[in-house]
């Protein structure tokens, strides 16, 4: 009776069969572990942070070039003093929407103050021939009211506001004549780039890191060509802040061909990844093979009694069973492959989004000396020439009329 029991136990505890290892794989292969949920508060701080940003370049130069996205709306939107309106309603329903959140939440002080400045700003446009330095100031004390009050109660999201008003400057600067478009991206560049990573998990899904993406892109490329106009860098600007405000999807504008390339790339990278960890791990490799092939051959042969019961016990409390290695490589695939394929859809929203008018020929860019340490983006360049060639944007045509 207890041999029959330990032959049991052995039995129970030992290596299975070959197809657990498919059952095991297969078990924690779809099991993708979920990251932090996106702060839906912070893509309303992104927007907030631009708006203001808009007010502070037209209350400063009197001038409402970095208002051009408002071509996108209706035309009774965009006669008089109605974009200057349309700009302090949003800027007032995004901070009543914040201040909200912060009363909710019980943090002080809270956003009434800023919302008060935004109360008493003129219903008229600030005027190009004669700027009021009181409205000047008052937006001036609204942006830096707002930033204090943030970034003291809930730090990510006066990070959010922060990006916001730093990209709006960057995109809107050189309409206004404040800067080139080059210096423009290189001045807010290393601020916007610690912030999209600070703030990753919390903006909407995909949007930091295909923006920092696509501005890594732009960067590289004007280090080269140069030639992008103040209006392209708008137009750019308002592509990201649509994503990171929340108001598309990163992946809305991806196509069929968008993902066939991205798992193009993800097989590439997984076939360099495991020759690169045969090569570095060789020995222990083979070390490992040879124990688990013998330890299976005794298995296999058939060893009997309190020998065969030994040999399981051991092989399962090392975990060489059929189903722990499977399930150990179905958890390495969900969690590298995963990881890998949410890389390349944020690399394809990025090629998608950005507007660079002429990119170098391969040859260009392979000798620039300012792509020189940094090759991942010069390989990206190269990338993004061959994806507009064979996958350009889609432009509506233009209206006609008929007699």
């Amino acid at each position: 009776m207890a041999e029959s029991d330990g032959s049991t136990t052995a039995q129970a505890n030992g290596p299975g069969k070959p197809f657990d290892a498919l059952a095991g794989f297969a078990a924690q292969a779809v099991i993708i572990p979920a990251g932090p949920a996106p702060d839906a508060n912070a893509a309303v701080a992104y927007a907030l942070g631009w708006a203001v940003g808009d007010a502070q370049i037209w209350t400063e130069n009197g001038a409402a070039g970095n208002l051009k996205h408002l071509e996108s709306l209706p035309e009774e939107l965009r006669v008089g003093a109605r974009p200057w309106n349309l700009m302090i309603q949003q800027i007032t329903a995004l901070c009543t929407k914040l201040n909200a959140h912060l009363k909710d939440a019980g943090d002080e002080p809270d956003l009434s103050n800023p919302i008060n400045i935004c109360d008493n700003l003129p219903v008229d446009p600030p005027d190009p021939d004669n700027l009021d330095e009181t409205v000047k100031n008052n937006v001036q004390q609204l942006h830096t009211g707002i930033l204090v009050v943030l970034w003291s109660v809930e730090p990510p999201l006066g990070k959010a506001y922060l990006l916001g008003h730093e990209m709006e400057q960057m995109c809107a600067g050189p309409t206004v004549g404040k800067t080139a478009v080059k210096d423009s991206v290189d001045l807010h560049f290393p601020t916007i780039h610690r912030l999209l990573f600070a703030l990753a998990s919390k903006l909407p899904p995909n949007a930091a890191h295909a923006t920092d993406n696509s501005l890594r892109m732009l960067q590289a490329y004007l280090s080269v060509q140069g030639t992008e106009s103040a209006e392209d860098l708008l137009h750019q600007g308002w592509r990201w802040r649509e994503m990171l405000a929340g108001d598309v999807a990163g992946k809305d504008g991806l196509r069929l061909g968008d993902y066939i390339a991205a798992a193009d790339s993800v097989t590439d990278k997984l076939r360099q990844t495991a020759w690169q960890v045969i090569k570095r791990f060789a020995v222990w490799l083979i070390i490992a093979l040879v124990v688990a092939v013998g330890g299976i051959v005794l298995i296999v042969v058939g060893t009997r009694a309190a020998i065969g019961a030994g040999i399981a016990s051991v092989v399962a409390a090392l975990g060489l069973t059929w189903k722990g290695i499977g399930e150990f490589f179905g958890r390495a695939a969900a969690t590298g492959e995963a990881e890998l394929w949410n890389a390349e859809i944020d690399w394809a929203i990025a090629h998608r989004i950005t507007i660079l008018s002429k990119i170098p020929a391969a040859r260009e860019l392979k000798q620039a000396s300012a792509l020189k340490d940094d090759p991942p983006i010069r390989e990206h360049l190269t990338r993004h020439k061959q994806w507009k060639s064979n996958w350009p944007d889609v432009s509506l045509p233009k209206e006609t009329t008929t007699k």
